[in-house]
């Protein structure tokens, strides 16, 4: 079974009850995912280092007396301030699930049936329990009040702080040394990692998982690229976006496809990802994070790592993968790594958090910018319908099944800033610049809906005074502003009470 934690014994050989109990575990679904089996396989290995370091076997270990031997190890961690007591307390819990579920998970050792190790107070067994808010815990638990984490999102200024960080290696002149062209390399690589997260808002593992196939894949749809058919419709090296690193008027047709793309008024690229579980969903990659991925991850970054492994005699190189180790030659970039990466960066800037809350971030984002378009959509008349509409594709962004407290959480934001005293007469204008529009629009002409456009855009950009005072003294002297019928406003009812009499 892939995937699934393998400790291992000082003779180097596999310790075969933590085996059986992951795999069982996942089986019977005691784990959400195998990536949530790490915590559980730190805590079991150190037990077993302990357990091996007084001369115990994994079977005498289990029991009362040295699960609490176990936990006075980390009291001078715990007092240094290295180790939480709660953390601790985790730990401990992880070894008693372990001795509560071995027996089902490997019946035998030895060929003698495998003992009972956990059971009730009253009971002879080693290890003794108790029930604890209808849940079997371990007798000597202790319970641990944990605040819940301060993880406050990032601001703009934070994400805009972490990316310059990543990439800042990547803009030094290459040297001719390898060592160093791997640094910049690296850097361009964890850039475009945390583009991933910020722009698309991927997990970590659906980052390290991500695929070149399928990004070609969503490309074909489009007919920007063609994929090969039949038998060989599955193979990696047909892939036109692998062939473009050594066809340089193919990877300008391609480039080519996706800006007629965006000319048309489209902003995102829609990728089917690899989410937990193991299943597929699909992600809008915004169409600048897509040419970034091919011109940057793919036709420089990787095109050079391939080189340079394949003129050492390596063979085994992942063509599906976007971002590669450089410690490992061609194989994929891990999960764990992906959260190193983003959490250094983090860590270097001093700014709270980890790669999670760039998730966070990017849901925020969205939650504003949908809450925007949905209010505009609806005539700037805000009703259950829009929250229904945010929410459901928030939920899609998610990539949730439905929507739920965090779709809301991110909404009640948005909400929020549009309802800030300060934003009010903002919002009322919008509202009369979208009546303006839809009761003059169905009747301009296409060029004139094109001039409004670049007009919206330019109002944005501008920051300078002389170019509003301009179209002012244009519609002044060119325009007679003819005067037009306002909308009437429903007068202010109140219940009243009936008359008696």
């Amino acid at each position: 079974m892939s995937g699934i934690p393998r400790i291992r014994m000082p003779d180097g050989s596999i310790f075969e009850p933590f085996l059986r109990y992951f795999a069982y575990g996942w089986l019977n679904k005691l784990f959400k995912a195998k990536s949530s089996m790490e915590p559980d396989a730190y805590s079991l290995r150190e037990w077993l280092c302990h357990s091996t370091n007084l001369g115990v076997d994994w079977m005498t270990a289990g029991a009362d007396d040295l699960l609490r031997t176990f936990r006075n190890t980390f009291s001078e961690r715990i007092k240094e301030g290295e180790l939480s007591a709660a953390q601790v307390e985790l730990k401990l819990n992880h070894i008693f699930k372990f001795y509560c579920n071995i027996r089902k998970a490997m019946p035998y050792a030895g060929g003698a049936p495998m003992p009972q190790f956990v059971g009730s107070a009253e009971s002879s067994t080693p290890i003794t329990s108790r029930l604890v808010g209808g849940r079997c815990r371990w007798s000597g638990w202790n319970k641990i009040e944990r605040r819940a984490p301060n993880r406050p999102t990032p601001n703009f200024n934070d994400v805009e702080r972490i990316l310059e960080h990543l990439r800042a290696a990547a803009m030094e002149p290459l040297d001719g040394t390898w060592q160093q062209a791997l640094r910049v390399y690296a850097a361009e690589r964890n850039w475009l990692v945390t583009c991933c997260e910020v722009k698309a808002g991927l997990r970590r593992g659906e980052t390290a998982n991500l695929s070149l196939r399928k990004i070609a894949e969503a490309l074909a749809k489009l007919l920007i690229v063609k994929m090969p058919m039949g038998r060989w419709g599955s193979d990696v090296y047909p892939n036109p976006l692998n062939e473009a690193v050594h066809d340089l008027a193919l990877r300008a047709e391609i480039v080519r496809g996706i800006e007629r793309h965006a000319a048309r008024g489209y902003t995102t690229l829609c990728v089917d990802v690899i989410t937990k579980g193991g299943r597929e969903r699909s992600v809008e990659f915004p169409l600048d994070l897509v040419l970034d991925l091919l011109e940057i991850g793919i036709w420089q970054v990787r095109k050079n790592l391939f080189e340079h492994w394949t003129a050492e005699g390596k063979t085994d190189l992942d063509h599906d993968a976007i971002f590669l180790s450089s410690t490992r030659n061609g194989a994929r970039l891990t999960l764990k790594s992906v959260g190193d990466i983003v959490k250094g960066a983090f860590n270097d800037l001093l700014v709270a958090g980890s790669g999670h809350r760039l998730r966070a971030y990017y849901l925020t984002e969205m939650a504003w910018l949908l809450w925007n378009q949905e209010l505009a959509i609806a005539g700037y008349r805000n009703d259950v319908a829009v929250s229904n509409n945010v929410m459901n594709r928030l939920a899609d962004l998610a990539g949730h099944k439905r929507p739920g407290t965090v779709e809301r959480y991110y909404l009640d934001q948005a909400i929020g800033r549009h309802k800030m005293k300060a934003n009010r007469p903002a919002i009322d204008a919008r509202k009369d610049m979208m009546n303006a529009l839809i009761s003059v629009s169905w009747q301009m002409e296409e060029e004139r809906c094109r001039r409004l456009q670049r007009v919206i855009f330019a109002f944005d950009d501008c920051k300078d005074a002389r170019f509003f005072a301009v179209v002012d003294a244009a519609i002044d002297k060119y325009v007679e502003l003819k005067d037009r019928p306002q909308p009437e406003k429903a007068s202010h009812l109140r219940v009243v009470a009936s008359d008696s009499s």
